[in-house]
């Protein structure tokens, strides 16, 4: 059986190269690094963009497996993808028109918020 966070990888580095089939200045960076994190304790995940890292709070994911998976995880690599193609100014902007658009092309809408329970 395939350990959690193998499954993460995968599905990581499926989403990586559907946005380099869109994206193919991505193609330069290479897809970002997921750790499972219990440090955050309200947020679902956090991109830290400049280290190509993204945490996603393993208490969430221990109980809402599948929309972390499904929504979570590519609203923060949509943020590392937007980052990597946009640069600082939208590292400010957060939510701007660019990761809409990455969203978008992810096929997900562009929620800034998620619906997990706390």
């Amino acid at each position: 059986m395939k350990t959690l966070n193998h499954k993460i990888e995968i599905v990581t580095d499926s989403l990586w190269a559907d946005l380099i089939k869109s994206y193919p200045k991505l193609v330069r960076f290479d897809a970002p690094k997921i750790v499972l994190c219990n440090r955050l304790t309200r947020t679902a995940g956090k991109n830290y963009q400049t280290e190509n890292r993204i945490h996603l709070a393993n208490k969430f994911f221990v109980r809402n497996h599948s929309q972390m998976m499904l929504t979570i995880l590519p609203h923060e690599i949509a943020h590392q993808a937007d980052f990597n193609l946009f640069g600082v100014y939208e590292k400010h902007d957060g939510h701007g028109p660019n990761w809409a658009k990455i969203m978008v092309q992810l096929g997900l809408p562009a929620n800034r918020y998620h619906s997990l329970t706390i």
